[in-house]
C-alpha cells in the first residue's frame, strides 16, 4: 500500500490504538486487552502502520509463560482499519513483527486467531499441540522462531486475558 509508514508505538499513541481495535472489531473487547497489557507492563512490542497521519493498522506481542520452562510470546490484538483491510497492511504488520520477535531471541510465538489466514506467515495447530492450554484447537496455533525449548507445558496467559 502506498504511503504506509511502519513505526513502534509510543505511549502518545494509546488513544489511537484504543479507537483502532474498537473500530476493527467492532467492540471494545480488545481495546481493553491492549490497554490491561499496558497497564501491567506485559507488552513485549507494539508495531503501528500509518497512511496520511493516521493509524490504521496495529498489532502487539506480549510475553507468554510455561509453567516452569522459558516462554515465548502471544501474537495479539492485530487490527486494521476496515477501510483498508484485505490491503497487505495486517501481513506487513506481522512480518515486521515476527522478526523483531526473532531477532529478540524469542523461541516460539503463539496466536489465537483465523486458521486459514496465520498459517501463511507459518503458524500451525500442530506446533501448538504439545502446550496446554483452554483454546486449544485448530484456532489455536504457533510458530516455532528457533530450535530448543520450550517444546511443551502448560502456557501462562497474562492477566489481560482473564484466563
Amino acid at each position: 500500500m502506498d504511503g504506509l509508514k511502519l513505526r513502534l508505538a509510543t505511549e502518545a499513541d494509546r488513544p489511537a490504538i484504543a479507537e483502532l481495535n474498537t473500530r476493527a472489531f467492532g467492540r471494545p473487547d480488545e481495546a481493553r486487552i491492549v490497554a490491561e497489557l499496558e497497564k501491567a507492563g506485559d507488552v513485549l512490542l507494539q508495531v503501528l502502520a500509518e497512511k496520511d497521519g493516521r493509524v490504521v493498522g496495529h498489532i502487539l506481542f506480549y510475553p507468554m509463560g510455561v509453567r516452569g520452562k522459558l516462554g515465548g510470546a502471544g501474537l495479539g490484538p492485530m487490527s486494521v482499519d476496515p477501510s483498508v483491510q484485505r490491503s497487505g497492511i495486517g501481513s506487513q504488520l506481522i512480518n515486521t513483527g515476527l522478526g523483531i520477535m526473532k531477532e529478540s531471541g524469542v523461541p516460539i510465538v503463539f496466536v489465537l486467531g483465523h486458521d486459514t489466514y496465520y498459517p501463511k506467515f507459518g503458524f500451525s495447530e500442530k506446533a501448538a499441540e504439545e502446550f496446554e492450554c483452554k483454546f486449544n484447537g485448530p484456532n489455536f496455533m504457533a510458530l516455532r522462531m528457533r530450535f530448543g525449548p520450550p517444546m511443551s507445558g502448560e502456557l501462562i496467559f497474562p492477566a489481560a486475558f482473564g484466563v
